[in-house]
């Protein structure tokens, strides 16, 4: 950027035929009327820009916009970059229609700076102008522009131009350049090719800076390009920074690629969406607005039709505030904080506005969830630094890629990743680095440990002779789709005490794990033992003592061989295997005379303190049934 440059931009507003042409031609010696059709009409249709030397010899910019009703989207296209305004009225005319919509539209835009020109002084008396001016300071009471200078000029004669020019310089120095740190964002307003140089962009960069050589995208469609050339007020230079007017020569794309309304952006740093999350004011005159209903919608050079999704209520009163979701026909790339205007179809009139407070928004699929979208919102509405903004992110979505979020917040990762770095060091933010980073809240790993950890204790009750669950059968309990992430996630568990992960399994902090070939080993014993003493079965204790096991481990073994329904338990002390079962079942059958006591003993060779627990087992699944001192074979 050339030393005399200064980053800012002034636009016109103001009612058709006022002279907003002519008082920028007085200014600058450049003619805006730039089409053969605005010459013949004798009204700006499309946007005009020319460099104004400030007396200090800074150069900013002016942009002058059509002031016909028509237009009205050009003009919004205008404004939407400019850092100060000049609302002109003409003395002969006073306060018009399209005064009154300009400076609305300018007051929505969230416009803070400026001054008001009352032109064409030269056509009227003193009475006339104290009239004009007295009409306009009754239009401005209560507006940004309430407290600012009024200055009476005539662009024809020249008279009273040096004192607006004095003025400007005062309000450039006052006002200052807006804050324009960030990823580069430029809306296009113009896009057109030039012989042996092909596609240029030209648009008022609104954040960031570009150089020649950048690779940038263009938005929506996320085409790709690198910067051939740049051009700031008709010279070459090799950097641009927000607040200028830029032209950038792209390379490797067609003038197809690119129109009015698409917005040139740094790589990797914007997201293109049909769901934008805002506050939404509603101007004092307008009629209620309602949810879901249908406007034009006026977002930087973007021009698209939208629903209105009100969050909390049905309606929208006139001169309220609300927040609320704008479903868009067409995707939409805007920048956080950017501001917007909505218009009616019929008649075509600017009724609401407001501010982006999330350009990538999320439809809320429950009451839960928009409770929370209106929470997330709220914090946002307070303008919080980017630390803030970061962590109610996270906060709200619970987990989210890096890279998302970098988008979201119009941040590089590197940036976003140094961001989060304290809240990871505090434990409010969970950070997972294999591959693709993510980011998640504390709520979140609470609430994904706890499904866990009930998960878990599940397992080991079920698997007691396995050292852990799988990570793959991890990421199903998770509902995670990716076992990579899933395994990151179970060392952050670790970290946090949550969980133990080794050998690819997890298992709570708290359950220890036994060698798994000496339980398999033990399980064999302990069916090689039952089985060889047949229908005198062991108790517990019994087994357990002459197995040499502990009480944990015969406990463990018992739990498993239930749970596989290898292993019955008669009276809740004996030991029955489904061979011994099924033996016992086949010599019921077997039995010529009735089912007795003693024929059960005989036929088993075993005693009472065996047979009589065998016969009620039999009894109790319905096999049997007892008739006196008899049973009854049911299911054969």
């Amino acid at each position: 950027m050339a030393n005399n440059e200064y980053p800012f931009v002034i636009g016109t507003a103001g009612h058709i035929d006022h002279g907003k042409t002519t008082l920028v031609k007085r200014l600058t010696d450049i003619d805006c009327d730039r089409l053969v059709e605005e010459k013949k009409r004798g009204m700006t249709i499309e946007l005009g820009f020319a460099p104004f030397t400030l007396p200090s010899g800074q150069t900013i910019s002016i942009v002058d916009v059509p002031g016909h009703e028509k237009f009205i989207r050009q003009m919004v296209a205008g404004a939407a970059g400019v850092d100060a305004v000049m609302l002109v009225i003409a003395a002969d005319d006073g306060v018009m229609p399209q005064t009154r919509e300009h400076l609305a539209i300018l007051s929505l835009l969230g416009i803070k700076n400026g001054l008001t020109v009352i032109n064409k002084i030269d056509l009227v008396d003193e009475e006339m102008l104290e009239m004009a001016v007295d009409d306009a300071k009754s239009l401005l009471a209560g507006t940004f522009l309430s407290d600012k200078p009024v200055i009476p000029v005539s662009a024809f004669t020249g008279k009273g131009i040096e004192e607006l020019k004095r003025a400007l310089q005062q309000m450039t120095e006052k006002a200052g350049a807006k804050s324009r740190k960030g990823a580069f964002f430029l809306p296009v307003d113009r896009a057109f090719h030039i012989s042996g140089f092909g596609t240029v962009v030209t648009g008022t960069a609104i954040n960031g800076e570009i150089h020649e050589g950048d690779e940038v995208e263009v938005m929506p469609r996320g085409i790709l390009s690198k910067v051939r050339s740049i051009q700031v007020h008709g010279a070459s230079v090799s950097t641009a920074t927000a607040g200028q007017r830029v032209a950038a020569n792209l390379a490797g794309i067609s003038l197809d690629d690119v129109k009015r309304g698409d917005v040139v952006t740094a790589k990797d740093c914007f997201t293109a969406s049909k769901c934008l999350d805002v506050s939404v004011r509603l101007l004092p005159g307008a009629e209620p607005l309602k949810h879901w209903q249908r406007l034009r919608l006026h977002v930087g050079t973007t021009d698209t039709v939208a629903r209105v999704s009100l969050l909390d209520r049905e309606q929208v009163l006139p001169g309220e505030s609300s927040a609320a979701q704008l479903i868009t026909e067409d995707h939409v790339v805007a920048s956080v904080d950017s501001c917007f205007i909505l218009r009616t179809y019929s008649p075509l009139v600017t009724v609401a506005g407001g501010r982006i407070l999330m350009p990538a928004g999320e439809r809320p699929k429950n009451r839960q969830m928009k409770a929370a979208l209106l929470e997330y919102l709220d914090k946002l509405s307070e303008e919080p630094p980017l630390k803030e903004r970061l962590l109610a992110l996270i906060n709200y979505r619970g987990i989210i890629t890096a890279a998302d979020a970098a988008r979201m917040n119009e941040v590089s990762l590197v940036e976003l990743m140094r961001a989060v770095s304290p809240f990871e060091a505090r434990a409010e933010v969970g950070v997972i680095r294999g591959g693709e980073a993510v980011l998640l809240s504390k709520r979140k790993i609470k609430e994904l440990g706890e499904t866990l950890t009930k998960a878990l204790a599940l397992f080991h009750g079920e698997h007691p002779e396995r050292k852990g669950m799988p990570a793959e059968e991890c990421a199903k309990v998770l509902d995670l789709q990716d076992t990579k992430f899933t395994r990151e996630l179970l060392s952050l568990f670790e970290k946090q005490g949550i969980v133990k992960f080794a050998d690819d399994r997890a298992r709570l902090a708290d359950f220890e794990p036994f060698d798994e070939e000496l339980f398999s080993a033990n399980v064999a014993a302990l069916k090689k033992y039952t089985l060889q003493l047949g229908y005198s079965m062991p108790s517990i204790e019994e087994a357990q003592a002459a197995l040499s096991l502990t009480a944990e481990e015969m406990k463990r073994i018992i739990a498993y061989l239930k749970e596989k329904k290898e292993l019955a338990l008669i009276t809740g002390a004996f030991l029955l295997f489904p061979e011994i079962e099924a033996d016992f079942k086949e010599k019921l059958t077997n039995i010529s005379g009735d089912i007795t006591l003693a024929a059960v003993r005989d036929a088993t060779g075993s005693s009472r303190k065996y047979a009589l627990p065998l016969l009620e087992y039999f009894d109790s699944k319905g096999v049997t049934r007892r008739v006196g001192d008899k049973r009854i074979l049911i299911k054969k």
